[in-house]
């Protein structure tokens, strides 16, 4: 497998998560607020903010060498962590959105992939972005995922509690204190 190759099978599996947000922003419609975020427009739209980089990263790798069987794990776990947080677009259903406000209909999901993490997308788009670094040798994804990616989602993760407490009360923090932000089975 050439790198090529590799890097067109990273932006395929990247396309899973976008499909996703715009197929679900198509299906769930109008709906009418329940309770509008005020955190700051960059952890309103965090989701497209966060690939920024990744594009970047891709035009620029700055690349360092690995054996090609690491590549292809990077490969794997791009792939995996699509599909993880793909998952969990679709069990919020009519329920996600990019940006952090609330909607009459909204509801606490804490099924599916929410049962191991409060945050499956985000722990998706980060794990993405590690398995990327790997398949497409990029000391650039590397530096941008560790200084910009994984401070941002820390953010981004801070700000939706803290709307989700103001909307579900007893019901978040009762999740919250059942299941972990990002990390599965950290406690």
């Amino acid at each position: 497998m050439d790198d090529r190759v590799l890097r067109i099978a990273v932006l395929l599996a990247a396309h899973i998560i976008f499909l996703s947000a715009g197929a679900l922003r198509i299906l769930r419609g109008q709906r009418k607020h329940m309770l509008r975020s005020r955190g700051p427009w960059y952890l309103q739209y965090y989701p497209p903010l966060v690939w920024v980089p990744f594009l970047f990263a891709y035009f620029f790798p700055l690349p360092f060498d690995l054996p090609m069987a690491v590549r292809l794990v990077g490969l794997a776990i791009a792939i995996v962590s699509a599909v993880f947080a793909a998952w969990a677009m679709w069990s919020l259903g009519k329920s996600y959105g990019i940006r952090m406000d609330l909607f009459q209909g909204h509801r606490l999901v804490t099924g599916g992939p929410y049962r191991f993490t409060r945050h499956p997308m985000y722990l998706g788009i980060v794990s993405f972005h590690v398995g990327a670094t790997l398949a497409m040798e990029s000391l650039a994804l590397f530096v941008i995922t560790l200084v910009y990616v994984i401070p941002f989602t820390a953010l981004r993760i801070r700000a939706e509690d803290a709307v989700l407490a103001a909307g579900f009360g007893d019901e978040f923090q009762a999740f919250a204190g059942r299941v972990p932000a990002l990390v599965p089975f950290a406690r």
